[in-house]
C-alpha cells in the first residue's frame, strides 16, 4: 500500500524541538527573520523606510530614523501587544499545522502552560488571518461544488423513536439530521427548534487538478443560510469563472447552474459516480475533513465564527502535499500580511465580533 505523504520522511522537515531548545532570545530572532529575512535591516511599519533602525534592545523594539516610530516584529500583526513568550507562540503555532482535523485550545493550554482563553484567542488570531489573506480569484477549470451543514446540532430526546431507513443513513453517513425527524409533519422538541436556527451551510468550491491523481488543488468556502438557488448561486458566480465545469449532486440548489456554466451532476440516491465519471468527491473530502474537526476534536461550532473555521479546513486540504517547513512558512507569511486582529483585538476586554461572514 501507497504511503500517506503525511507520514513520509520529506515531510517532516521540522520538529517542536526545533522550537522548544530555543531561547527567548533566539525564538524572538527567529521571528524577525521569518517576517523580514534580516535582523538587522527592516522595514518601518509606519513609513516604509527600509533601513537600519535604532534598536531598543531590552524591550525588543526599534525606533524608526525617518519618522521616529517605535515598533516591533508583531507591530500591524494580529499577535501585535501579545503577552504571550515568543517560543510559546512558536510551539502554539506549529501545533496547529500539525493537526490534520484542527487544534484545540483545551487540549494544548495545559501543554503550554497558559489559560485556555490565551491559547484560544491566539489560535483563533491564526484561523483569522488565513481567513483575511485567503485567495480568492476565481476558480477556473474543472470545480467540484457540495453544500454541508454545521452548527445548531441537536439533542436526542429522551424518548427514543422507531429507527427508519433514512434515519440509519444519516447517522451513517454522520450527518447531523439522523438526530431529529427527517420529515416536516414529525414533532420537534422546543430546544431542538431552537438549536436548528442556528444551523448554516458551508459551501465548499473546489478546483481540480488537471494532473491525474493530484486531487484539488484550490478551495473557496463560503457560509450560506440555506443550500437552496436564492443563496448559493451567487456565490457560485462570485468565487467561479464563467468558462469552468462544475459538478455538484443533483440538489435542487445547483439545477439552474446551467444557465452561467457547463454543469453535470450526480445522483447519490442511486450513485457515488456516474459511469462515465462524474462525482463531487473532493467537495466530500472537505467535509469529511471538517466534521471529523467539529465531533472530535472542538465539539462543536458557532455560526458567529464558522466562517474561521470552515476557511481553516480549506487550507488544511490545499497544503496537504507541502511539507511542515512549508505549511510554517505559508501561515507565518499569512499572518506577517494580515493586519491586525479584527475579531479578536480586546477580546479579553469583552470585545466581540458581533457579525457573521456570510456569502
Amino acid at each position: 500500500m501507497a504511503q500517506p505523504f503525511s507520514q513520509s520522511k520529506t515531510y517532516r522537515d521540522l520538529s517542536v524541538w526545533d522550537f522548544t531548545d530555543l531561547t527567548e532570545e533566539e525564538a524572538h530572532e527567529k521571528f524577525v527573520m521569518l517576517r523580514w529575512g534580516s535582523t538587522t535591516e527592516m522595514p518601518c511599519p509606519a513609513c516604509g523606510a527600509l533601513d537600519k533602525h535604532y534598536v531598543r534592545r531590552q524591550r525588543r523594539q526599534w525606533r524608526c530614523k525617518h519618522c521616529d516610530t517605535v515598533f516591533s516584529v508583531t507591530t500591524g500583526t494580529p499577535f501585535a501587544h501579545r503577552k504571550l513568550p515568543f517560543r510559546k507562540l512558536l510551539v502554539l503555532l506549529y501545533e496547529f499545522i500539525t493537526a490534520p482535523e484542527g487544534c484545540a485550545a483545551n487540549r494544548l493550554h495545559s501543554r503550554l502552560r497558559v489559560t485556555l482563553r490565551t491559547a484560544y484567542q491566539n489560535l483563533m488570531k491564526s484561523r483569522e488571518a488565513l481567513w483575511e489573506k485567503r485567495d480568492l480569484s476565481p476558480l477556473k477549470g474543472l470545480v467540484q461544488v457540495d453544500g454541508g451543514h454545521f452548527c445548531g446540532k441537536p439533542r436526542r430526546p429522551r424518548k427514543r423513536t422507531k429507527a427508519t431507513s433514512a434515519i440509519v443513513n444519516n447517522r451513517l453517513r454522520n450527518r447531523k439530521a439522523g438526530m431529529v425527524p427527517h420529515n416536516k409533519n414529525s414533532h420537534i422538541e422546543p430546544w431542538n427548534r431552537e438549536k436548528l436556527k442556528k444551523r448554516r451551510i458551508v459551501l465548499t468550491l473546489r478546483q481540480v487538478s488537471p494532473v491525474p491523481g493530484e486531487g484539488a488543488e484550490r478551495s473557496i468556502v463560503a457560509v450560506v443560510n440555506s443550500e437552496n438557488a436564492r443563496h448559493v448561486i451567487p456565490a457560485i458566480r462570485k468565487y467561479v469563472d464563467g468558462a469552468s465545469e462544475i459538478w455538484s449532486d443533483d440538489g435542487n440548489g445547483y439545477m439552474s447552474l446551467s444557465a452561467w456554466f457547463t454543469h453535470r451532476t450526480v445522483r447519490h440516491s442511486a450513485e457515488y459516480a456516474t459511469d462515465d465519471g462524474v462525482n463531487n468527491n473532493h467537495a466530500e473530502s472537505y467535509f469529511s475533513r471538517m466534521r471529523r474537526g467539529e465531533y472530535g476534536v472542538y465539539h462543536g461550532m458557532r455560526p458567529q465564527y464558522l466562517a474561521f473555521y470552515a476557511n481553516e479546513f480549506a487550507w488544511r486540504e490545499d497544503v496537504r502535499r507541502m511539507t511542515l517547513a512549508e505549511k510554517f512558512s505559508e501561515l507565518m507569511q499569512k499572518i506577517f500580511g494580515a493586519g491586525p486582529s479584527k475579531a479578536w483585538k480586546g477580546y479579553a476586554q469583552g470585545n466581540r465580533l458581533g457579525l457573521e461572514y456570510l456569502g
